[in-house]
């Protein structure tokens, strides 16, 4: 028999949230006047660590992620005989300081995490390094917005720089769907506003709401990994996944720009290096 500790507390405890209308947050949100297809400003460099294999960083607007690649480690016995194939792992943790609500820290980074893997899952060559695991990991410093297709990005970036095979490159976006009004690379704000909708079954009628994440492959429009979530009618999902298609191929060209200077400063340090040594030669 249990005995009853009076001074013992049952209740949970958290932070108090003074309920706000949300017809009235929605008309604070900054609206979108046209029809944009086009990334973030977006700043990406890679080899930001220099203790790992592969590293990047990118700020997409005001949300900014660091990436980096441990170096391939060989599985034990158990895993081998279950998965001849390599094996990825991927974590996405957020730091201290980047969300306001630390509450929702752990549910964002396991879902995260979970999403990251499948998006990164088709994209590395596992054949390349059977029976050895790559962990992949992400750190959100700053999230407004688009946090995930941030991270996937990022990631996909510092894959090529840790010199990982990979079938093809990868980028991703997000879209959100609210009242009629869709808002393409959209910022917490508007996150947060979704995610405090009620269910279909509480909402007034059906009408449509939600967010997407795609990413995609450079050729072949191939899609590695999509997450909706909301009620959105497979049409109105067709157009946006073709607009988000549309992003994903425009900020390819600022990941492929960037992995080619990286390519082009390697070389002309090669050359120093070379040039040098033969200078030292001729001097001896």
């Amino acid at each position: 028999m249990t005995s009853f500790n009076p001074n013992e507390s049952f209740i949970t405890y958290g932070t108090y949230k003074p309920k706000e209308n949300i017809d009235e947050l929605f008309e604070r949100l900054k609206k979108p006047k046209e029809l944009k297809l086009e990334p973030r400003l977006t700043f990406l460099k890679v080899g930001t660590v220099s203790n790992v294999k592969g590293s990047a960083y990118m700020e997409y607007g005001n949300t900014k992620v660091m990436a980096q690649i441990e170096p391939p480690k060989e599985l034990n016995k158990q895993s081998k005989k279950s998965d001849p194939l390599g094996v990825i792992v991927c974590s996405v943790k957020y730091a201290p300081f980047a969300l306001d609500d630390v509450e929702t820290i752990n549910r964002k980074e396991s879902f995260m995490s979970a999403a990251l893997k499948k998006a990164l899952g088709p994209v590395v060559c596992l054949n390349e390094f059977p029976n050895f695991q790559l962990e992949i990991k992400a750190l959100v410093l700053d999230d407004d917005g688009c946090a995930l297709s941030t991270a996937i990005t990022c990631c996909g970036v510092a894959l090529i720089d840790a010199g990982i095979p990979t079938y093809d490159l990868i980028t991703a976006s997000t879209v959100c769907l609210l009242k009629d009004i869709e808002f393409f690379n959209p910022s917490s704000d508007i996150e947060d506003l979704l995610h405090s909708l009620p269910c279909i079954t509480e909402a007034n009628g059906l009408e449509e709401h939600g967010i997407v994440v795609v990413a995609s492959l450079s050729t072949g429009g191939q899609v590695s990994e999509f997450f909706q979530k909301g009620y959105i009618r497979s049409d109105t999902l067709e157009r946006l996944c073709e607009h988000l298609l549309v992003i994903n191929q425009r900020l390819l060209d600022t990941v492929r720009q960037v992995l080619i200077d990286k390519v082009k400063y390697h070389i002309a340090q090669e050359r120093e290096q070379t040039a040098g040594d033969n200078n030292d030669i001729e001097n001896a």
